[in-house]
């Protein structure tokens, strides 16, 4: 294995791979459930079964696997986009159909990471690095929103694709949060049906 400049080891043996995820998946449970200023180094270490040294030869603090639980929950969330645009027949008629397969497939992704998700939210308004990585994320979002856009094209009704694709993508994202994380007195599948149609309506007729 090689020494990174932080004296942090660069995983490259399966085992040490394993060690390395070991810590990231404990510290995503813990940072979920206890909270990120509730947790510490040697509570992560412990929870992955590993020792406090050890943990330090993969991160230099606990922000650092905070970092990197980030990188794994905004990866999560992108492949089970990907896995839900490939299933998509974009010649279907049916637009509300696959739009609100879309939205299913959000709201099923982002229930998974709830607790992470929370502590995120209070995380990026406090952190200036965390804010920065999640900004990142929600271009990627834009950019994946105006690339569907880009390949209805042909069916699609607005004038401006590319301030359309962050339309719907912010709508989207408010709701599928509003749903997955926050109280509220209106049934989920209430605000999915408005969500469809007001995007349907906007995008198509």
């Amino acid at each position: 294995m090689k020494d990174t400049d932080d004296k942090t080891r660069t995983p490259q043996q399966d085992r040490s791979i394993k060690t390395k995820q070991a810590i990231v998946t404990a510290a995503m449970e813990l940072f979920s459930n206890k909270g990120y200023h509730q947790t510490n180094t040697k509570q992560i270490a412990a929870a992955a079964g590993v020792s406090t040294g050890s943990f330090y030869s993969y991160f230099t603090d606990k922000k650092a696997v905070f970092i990197e639980v980030l990188k794994y929950y905004n990866e999560a969330l992108l492949s089970r986009v990907d896995a839900s645009l490939a299933e998509i027949n974009f010649d279907n008629s049916d637009k509300k159909a696959v739009i609100s397969h879309l939205v299913d497939s959000l709201i099923l992704s982002h229930q998974v990471y709830t607790g992470f998700h929370k502590e995120l939210s209070i995380m990026q308004l406090s952190d200036d690095e965390i804010k920065r990585l999640m900004d990142e994320q929600y271009n990627v979002g834009r950019q994946i929103t105006l690339g569907y856009l880009q390949l209805d094209k042909e069916e699609v009704n607005v004038a401006d694709v590319e301030a359309a694709a962050i339309v719907v993508f912010e709508s989207v994202s408010t709701v599928v949060d509003a749903v997955v994380f926050s109280s509220r007195s209106i049934a989920a599948e209430r605000l999915k049906s408005e969500l469809v149609n007001m995007i349907a309506k906007y995008l198509y007729d």
